[in-house]
């Protein structure tokens, strides 16, 4: 059952960084013609790619996450035992997932001063107030967080790096 929350979870996640991706692309993409062939440019389209931009590396983030690449100290952990490694691991991922649900947390705060101020973007038309790109940052790492519990609770990681003798 974890396998397949993972899978499902896996999927969604890599489609949220590809659709972030190629919105970035379009986007610029488009504003750049448009202004070299037409002299016009959409007066939100830097803020809003830099919106996708910044979801697209908490994305990739969960997707680093889920993969268990993210930064660890290889040539000191590979001179323990693999028992040693596994709890190794093991504290990492403990202290990844505090770390991830204290952001969880700060990230909610910042997002209700947002609303509570009522945060607009100040020099762009973006339709929608600040707090909403903000959102990423709890989402996000509620997500990373999701994944290290996954892990924890020995979801099978198909692509996570061995751990080595």
């Amino acid at each position: 059952m974890l396998n397949r929350i993972s899978s499902v979870l896996a999927r969604a996640e890599d489609g949220l960084a590809v659709l972030c991706l190629a919105g970035v692309f379009l986007l610029v993409t488009y504003d750049m013609t448009s202004r070299t062939f037409l002299g016009v440019s959409l007066p939100w389209s830097e803020e809003f790619s830099r919106v996708l931009l910044i979801m697209l590396v908490y994305f990739s983030a969960i997707g680093l996450t889920r993969r268990n690449d993210h930064i660890r100290v290889e040539f000191i952990v590979g001179m323990f035992g693999r028992s040693a490694q596994k709890k190794f691991a093991l504290l990492s991922d403990l202290l990844c997932l505090i770390f991830a649900l204290s952001a969880t947390w700060l990230g909610v705060v910042f997002v209700k001063e947002s609303i509570r101020f009522n945060l607009s973007f100040a020099h762009s038309n973006l339709p929608f107030p600040v707090w909403v790109a903000q959102l990423i940052v709890p989402v996000g790492f509620s997500l990373i967080s999701l994944r290290l519990v996954l892990r924890l609770l020995g979801a099978r990681q198909t692509d996570q790096p061995e751990i080595q003798d």
